[in-house]
């Protein structure tokens, strides 16, 4: 008898451990789903203003948006933001759902977008952009708007720019001004592409990776300092990359005429005018055996150290994939293939030099 209850004690706790166990993880998995599934509509709104800060002073598109300590894509982004327009329109308290999986547009496209977008807009956009997704799985290339067809870039920076205006008391705003070129570096990766040139097949290379008494690029301190800088990059671009930010990072601008140390002396000096700043980037781009090509021009500078001053200016180009790309190292908010200092739609272009 004192068996038959030993053994029953002992199933019955065994049942007991193993229903509990179940029910852990079932109240584990549920909660995990539910952190993974959905955000609140302030978490989105408090992101929005952080990705809008973001695309406002880089003009470009990050590659993800941190969400309370999570990152999601864009494309995700964009479905939550949408979501969000929606339920705050219609006074909805509900969270945001996050889709999983959303491609990228396969092809962005559109037009200059510039003037008033409404609250009544930018909630039939909500629509449209929600139920493209849920039928594609993907993000629009674009979509119509009042002011034309708006590229996904631009879509993106629309609606972050929309939700960033929202109210302490969480009232989204009844207008926002828009105005993003089709050309605009938001539009185009982050490049500044009207500073950009086509390479002209049959130019010969040599004139452009040549060694010259302005940008020695043979010698073995600036062999050894190239070597250094690009040893953990393997393409052109990245290598090109490497480059440009070591030049804007460590070389300080000082402002005088024409050229006064060349590129080796510029780079020990770490100063230099745009002339001697440009010399140090041919040097080290051509030493890594990558095409470089000095440009002048007249620019009218708004930021740096030559804002609200209209003067001569001379930078570079670097040829990538058969695209001479801009760099212009004197102003830490450039990048490779992106100016932020000067106003790249109304310089005047002087030409296009092998050395000077």
């Amino acid at each position: 008898m004192n068996k038959k209850r030993n053994l029953f004690s002992i199933c019955l706790l065994f049942s007991i451990i193993i229903l509990s166990s179940l029910f852990l993880t079932n109240i584990s998995y549920a909660a995990d789903l539910n952190d993974s599934t959905t955000l609140s509509q302030n978490e989105v709104v408090k992101s929005s203003k952080s990705l809008y800060n973001y695309i406002n002073k880089n003009e470009k598109l990050p590659e993800t948006i941190k969400v309370s300590n999570k990152n999601y894509s864009t494309e995700q982004f964009l479905y939550a933001m949408s979501k969000t327009v929606l339920s705050k329109k219609n006074n909805l308290k509900d969270n945001i759902p996050i889709k999983y999986n959303i491609k990228k547009a396969k092809k962005p496209s559109g037009s200059n977008i510039k003037g008033n977008i409404y609250l009544k807009d930018i909630s039939g956009y909500s629509e449209i952009i929600i139920d493209y997704i849920d039928k594609n799985n993907r993000v629009p290339n674009s979509i119509k708007t009042n002011l034309g067809n708006m590229q996904y870039e631009t879509i993106v920076f629309t609606f972050s720019k929309f939700l960033s205006k929202t109210n302490s008391n969480g009232k989204l705003t009844n207008k926002i001004t828009i105005s993003v070129a089709k050309k605009s570096p938001i539009n185009n990766k982050g490049y500044t592409i009207e500073l950009f040139s086509k390479y002209k097949k049959g130019d010969s290379l040599n004139k452009y990776l040549s060694s010259t008494k302005n940008a020695p690029s043979k010698g073995k301190y600036i062999k050894d300092l190239a070597n250094q800088i690009t040893k953990n990059h393997n393409t052109t671009l990245s290598k090109a990359e490497a480059i440009f930010d070591w030049v804007k990072n460590n070389i300080k601008y000082s402002r005088y005429s024409n050229t006064k140390y060349g590129g080796e002396k510029t780079i020990k000096n770490s100063k230099g005018n745009c002339v001697d700043n440009s010399h140090a980037l041919t040097s080290l781009l051509r030493a890594s055996n990558i095409p470089v090509r000095y440009v002048n021009g007249r620019c009218d500078f708004t930021k740096g150290d030559l804002a609200r001053v209209t003067v001569s200016h001379v930078w570079v180009q670097v040829l990538i994939n058969d695209q001479w790309m801009v760099a212009d190292g004197i102003y830490k908010g450039n990048r490779l293939g992106y100016v932020a200092n000067w106003k790249a739609n109304s310089y005047k272009l002087y030409g296009f030099y092998p050395s000077i």
